[in-house]
């Protein structure tokens, strides 16, 4: 399988799922848990997984 170069575009809209992904995460678990603790660790695992897919995405397209 060849891999295309991915656009700036593509990447800054993959940011944008992380923040929006990380921001969302950590609204509902505050609401729902009323822990800052618990919803702070939850919105950096969720954000962090985003940003390693992404990141992973773009090393195997220059691969």
């Amino acid at each position: 399988m060849t891999y295309a170069p991915v656009s700036w575009l593509n990447r800054i809209s993959a940011i944008g799922l992380a923040v929006a992904a990380t921001c969302l995460s950590y609204a509902g678990f505050l609401h729902m848990f009323d822990n800052g603790t618990l919803a702070c660790f939850v919105a950096a695992v969720i954000g962090g997984g985003v940003v390693g897919r992404m990141h992973r995405a773009a090393r195997e397209s220059q691969a």
